[in-house]
């Protein structure tokens, strides 16, 4: 996977354009994640590590749309669909694991929507910055191998203190760890489907570029083949969860 990443991210920061929406796309992400932050919040009994969580990644969100400009002239006023890369799966990756997450939770392991909706929090989050920890140290390194001016390792730092938080907290859960793996095989199989319409989406802006041949002095990109995208037989959600093993339930604790 990391090999295949690095490939993917080497072909995208060749290409401004396309880089720029790679970059409008994270900012999504990271603003889409700060948001799920506060919406698991409490109207009253906020701790400081929870809000200062949600202000870092609402800065990571600004800092990555306000590095757009170091590389396009092109606008990104938002997040349309045509401003970010990979589609939909990039409009829906975290709301799909929120969603496969909680309903895991009420269903398998009995708990009800408050107490999964904590829980959520904790599971959902450890995932992402579980990916987090993987993607950004490849996307700076491809940054560095370009010489680029866009630079990530402040991220990098912050992203490795949430994930030790997320760490800590679930270590003081009973069969949280467990809970957590089975979020992280959620994420696994979205992230493959998410990577692969990323690729799509940059195979078919190499064809452009065949029909549109770039300018002299210009730099042709390669071209990558995606892996083949899961067949469609039962419902998304349904797929998943028929390719997971069953985790332990508080009935079986």
């Amino acid at each position: 996977m990391k090999q295949k990443l690095r490939s993917i991210l080497d072909y995208i920061v060749k290409d401004n354009y396309l880089h720029a929406k790679w970059l409008n796309t994270l900012s999504y992400l990271e603003n889409c994640g700060a948001r799920k932050i506060a919406a698991c919040e409490h109207p009253t009994l906020v701790k400081e590590e929870v809000l200062k969580h949600a202000s870092e990644e609402f800065r990571h969100s600004y800092y990555l749309k306000r590095q757009i400009k170091k590389i396009s002239n092109s606008p990104f006023p938002d997040y349309s669909l045509h401003l970010i890369i990979g589609s939909t799966y990039s409009l829906n990756y975290l709301n799909k694991l929120d969603l496969l997450t909680s309903r895991f939770l009420i269903k398998e392991i009995g708990l009800d929507k408050q107490e999964a909706k904590k829980m959520a929090y904790l599971l959902v989050t450890y995932a992402i910055e579980l990916r987090a920890h993987e993607l950004y140290p490849i996307y700076e390194e491809a940054l560095r191998a370009c010489k680029s001016k866009i630079y990530v390792k402040s991220i990098i730092l912050e992203e490795e203190n949430h994930l030790r938080e997320m760490k800590q907290g679930l270590d003081k859960i009973h069969l949280g760890l467990a809970y957590a793996k089975k979020v992280c095989m959620f994420e696994h199989i979205l992230f493959e489907k998410w990577m692969n319409a990323v690729t799509n989406e940059a195979r078919s802006d190499f064809q452009q570029i065949l029909i549109n041949p770039p300018k002299q002095g210009q730099e042709k990109l390669p071209n990558l083949k995606p892996n083949m995208l899961l067949k469609k037989r039962t419902s998304f959600m349904d797929k998943i969860e028929a390719l997971l093993p069953k985790a332990p339930s508080l009935k079986d604790s």
